[in-house]
């Protein structure tokens, strides 16, 4: 009797502690089916005591869908890690039972050619995204609870609005960096919760937890999807097109809840409906408001974030018909952190997440009809729009260039933009495009918007300062040739991404064989040849040659393999080179003399062997890792090429002498050793080629790694010669003074020295660079060096203020010294920036393998 009053005090006990938890959460009142099992149950701890793990939430969301008939599980893609990349999907049962007919009637909204009658029969789509910088703690957390509430809440009011709203759930858009953060803090979390922001427990960790496997922010990645997270969320996202979009995030512990509208006009998109802004993010506002109002959490608007690209969670939405809106929790940084007012909790935190998760469904369905007929305009008005554009037509694509043209056509397949074969040869603008290697985009389509946003090229803003870029084309950026013309003939509509077909030998030879060095992929080519064992070599100016087709003309940077002093038979030579193309793409010519035709003889001294690239950078702290992973993502998963990481803490001890290459990324070098920069000094004069880029350039600059370096005496805008001047200014005004003057992110025009062995395989001078920074490479002494420059007027997309334009003016971009045996490349911003840079990203390649060959006239042939 006594054992089972005890059990029965207990269970009350237990009631009485899980009621005023849900009390907390959800308020008084709410019932939960109790064959669901509550989060607690589940993970063994209160929401907001700890992290909840990645995989558990996985195991967790699983369990939602079997226990539940308001619920379904899907993994959607993979993270680098190959973590599971899931979404729950709840309904009400009969929604879950007819999911695929709500589907195909939903996407009636997309296409303009269909006809929607009846709004009322159409459910309305949200989408919680949670944990895209995977520090941001309270976004999973808050998904678990918030998927709770919705499966097993039995509130009359969430069994309502289930019927009427299908709700996507993502516990973590970054699966990758979220673990990455919930290890660290569980690690360091103490049971007697630490509370000073001291403590190792809120600090960012010894790597950051923001990006992604590799650092990359996976937040800027919904419309360049360099990554695979990001592919995966798309490709969903194309599925179905929620109406609403919440895209979770966390800020300083001192700032209170953020939501938008962003601010008025001057954060807005030039081509999405103003209705999106003004009116869409203010009815959400208002429900987020109500919503926060009945605890009394603080919240503000309309001050923060941009919405002038669809690079983000919270904007991409905004250009397919829905409305995406970012909100910002200030951050707890573990369970709980002293601030200026008081302490954050970590579960206060969660709370205000999950209330306007339920907040967004409640304003989806009981304003349905306004975001379903806002996303049947968008649509329609997408065609209307791009027929009036002045260029009604995109041309693009390079025959000698199939990689580049293959990953843009993909990327805009995956935005599901129409695109279309050219069906003849033409020449637009300047530019030859060649049938079956060139395609069209008509502007007049229903995703006008987002294939404008490739090619955009907009330099007028209402404002003047940003949060981040303010140009955003992926065009530039693949450094894909193409062309805006009035008029286009299309071809057949390209329906399927293109694959990487194996590339062909024409014939086995006794010779030689070569192989063209202009596509994007021949550097993964190059590296495959040399790490099997193969001696290749690389022309330093152009030649011809008779092949099976005939004469054959070969550019700069060609590769050639000459049969003789191999060290493989001419048997395993051949193989060799088929498996080194086969997932490139690249085609080989065999040839069986050396005869003159034209150009250069195969022997001639300046075609000049390729030594296979050893590769290092320096990692730690101060050191950029967005900028690492950049880099690393390049060249090991583009190209294949390995990377060591050194740690900045023992690179004194390295060593050096096993690398040819060594990349110093953005970031601060300062505290390195007197020793360590002795050690690069020697070993760059000994022959090393060290490639520099941003910050890690003017330190070398200024460390004397590299020399003759001459900074000119150019204006410095909104700077005072405070000798001889001084204006008074409002203190208010400083934003508007001095805000203007950062380069946040703009593209200009540039010339290229395509003569240059730094620049192989690039067949046009005209270039396009991104700067997202004001500082200016100096200019070398030795007029060859330059081998970027920007133009005269160089300004092709962005916010630049006139004087920055003035300065930016024929301003060097990547330029290269010599220093002993050794060459020291500059690069001024990343030549793979956010990793959808690749136009640059073949001079940084053409920098490891050919840095030691670039010189001064004299050290080789030119």
């Amino acid at each position: 009797m006594k054992k089972l009053l005890t059990t029965l005090l207990l269970s009350v006990a237990t009631v009485i502690v899980a009621g005023a938890q849900n009390d907390y959460f959800f308020g008084k009142g709410e019932k939960f089916n109790p064959n669901i099992p509550t989060p607690k149950e589940f993970f063994g701890f209160e929401p907001g005591d700890a992290l909840v793990r990645y995989d558990k939430v996985v195991e967790y969301f699983k369990l939602l869908a079997e226990k539940s008939d308001r619920a379904t599980f899907e993994v959607i893609g993979h993270s680098h890690e190959n973590r599971d990349y899931v979404i729950l999907t709840i309904s009400s049962p009969e929604n879950i039972r007819n999911l695929e007919n709500i589907r195909q009637e939903h996407l009636k909204l997309v296409d303009p050619n269909q006809n929607v009658s009846n709004y009322a029969d159409q459910k309305v789509i949200v989408q919680l995204g949670y944990n895209v910088h995977g520090g941001e703690h309270a976004g999973t957390d808050a998904a678990v609870i918030t998927a709770y509430y919705f499966v097993a809440s039995e509130n009359p009011d969430n069994v309502k609005r289930l019927n009427e709203a299908v709700v996507f759930i993502e516990p973590a858009l970054n699966p990758d960096g979220r673990e990455r953060a919930t290890t660290f803090f569980n690690e360091f979390h103490s049971v007697a919760t630490v509370t000073d922001p001291a403590d190792i427990e809120h600090s960012g960790g010894f790597v950051p937890h923001r990006g992604n496997h590799f650092y990359a922010d996976l937040n800027r990645d919904w419309f360049s999807l360099v990554h695979p997270e990001s592919n995966a969320r798309i490709d969903f996202y194309h599925k179905w097109y929620p109406n609403i979009y919440l895209d979770y995030h966390e800020m300083g512990s001192e700032s209170n809840y953020y939501f938008e509208p962003s601010p008025e006009r001057s954060t807005w998109n030039y081509t999405v409906p103003e209705a999106t802004y003004d009116k869409l993010n203010p009815l959400l506002a208002k429900y987020f408001g109500e919503a926060l109002d009945e605890f009394g959490a603080l919240y503000f608007t309309r001050e923060n974030f941009d919405n002038i690209s669809p690079i983000y969670g919270s904007t991409y939405p905004d250009f397919q018909g829905g409305v995406g809106t970012t909100l910002e929790v200030g951050s707890s940084r573990g369970v709980a952190v002293e601030t200026s007012v008081g302490v954050r909790k970590f579960a206060f935190n969660i709370k205000e997440n999950l209330r306007t998760g339920i907040a967004a469904v409640k304003a989806g369905v009981e304003e349905k009809e306004t975001f379903l007929k806002h996303q049947k305009d968008f649509f329609k008005t997408g065609v209307s729009n791009g027929a009036k554009a002045a260029d009604k037509y995109v041309v693009f694509g390079s025959e000698k260039d199939k990689g580049i043209t293959r990953l843009f056509l993909n990327n805009l397949l995956s935005h599901h933009v129409d695109v279309y074969e050219l069906p003849q040869d033409a020449t637009y603008g300047g530019k030859q495009y060649k049938k079956g290697s060139a395609y069209v985009v008509p502007f007049a389509q229903a995703q006008y918007r987002i294939a404008n946003a490739a090619f955009d090229e907009h330099t007028e803003f209402v404002d003047s300062i940003f949060m981040d870029i303010t140009a955003w084309s992926t065009a530039h950026g693949y450094g894909v040739p193409f062309s805006k013309v009035k008029a286009a003939s299309l071809g057949n509509k390209v329906t399927e991404k293109l694959a990487v077909e194996p590339g062909k030998i024409d014939r086995q030879s006794r010779y030689a064989y070569i192989l063209e060095y202009t596509d994007f992929l021949a550097p993964r080519t190059l590296y495959a040849l040399l790490n099997r064992g193969v001696l290749v070599k690389t022309a330093f100016k152009p030649f011809a040659v008779e092949t099976t087709q005939g004469r054959k003309e070969f550019n700069r940077g060609s590769l050639v393999i000459p049969v003789q002093y191999q060290q493989l038979t001419e048997t395993e030579l051949y193989k060799a080179i088929e498996a080194s193309i086969a997932e490139t793409g690249i085609n080989v010519y065999g040839v069986e003399t050396g005869a003159y035709v034209g150009g250069i003889n195969l022997g001639s001294d300046n075609i000049i062997r390729v030594n296979k690239p050893e590769v290092a950078t320096i990692v730690g702290d101060g050191i950029n890792w967005t900028s690492v992973g950049e880099v690393w993502y390049l060249l090991g998963n583009r190209f294949d090429i390995p990377l060591t990481k050194i740690q900045a803490s023992s690179a004194a001890r390295a060593d050096l002498s096993r690398y040819t290459s060594i990349v110093l990324v953005d970031g601060s070098y300062n505290n390195l050793s007197q020793a360590f920069v002795d050690n690069l000094k020697a070993w760059v004069r000994a022959g090393g080629s060290l490639i520099a880029i941003k910050s890690a350039a003017r330190w070398a600059i200024e460390q004397g790694i590299v020399e003759n370096y001459q900074q000119e005496k150019r204006e410095r805008p909104h700077v005072a010669d405070v000798a001889n001047k001084f204006e008074r200014f409002d203190y208010v005004t400083q934003r508007e003074h001095i805000g203007p003057s950062r380069i946040g992110g703009a593209i200009f025009k540039a010339d290229l020295d395509i003569t240059n062995p730094l620049a192989f395989g690039i067949e046009s001078r005209d270039f396009f660079a991104v700067k997202t920074g004001n500082y200016i490479l100096p200019r070398p002494s030795n007029n060859y060096a330059v081998v970027l420059q920007l133009d005269k007027k160089p300004l092709v997309s962005g916010f630049v203020t006139k004087a920055n334009q003035k300065e930016l003016a024929n301003a060097p971009h990547i330029t290269f010294g010599n220093a002993g045996r050794g060459t020291v490349v500059l690069f001024n911003e990343s030549p793979t920036f956010r990793g959808y840079w690749l136009s640059t990203s073949r001079i940084l390649t053409n920098a490891i393998f050919y840095g030691n060959k670039v010189s001064v006239y004299g050290r080789y042939r030119p």
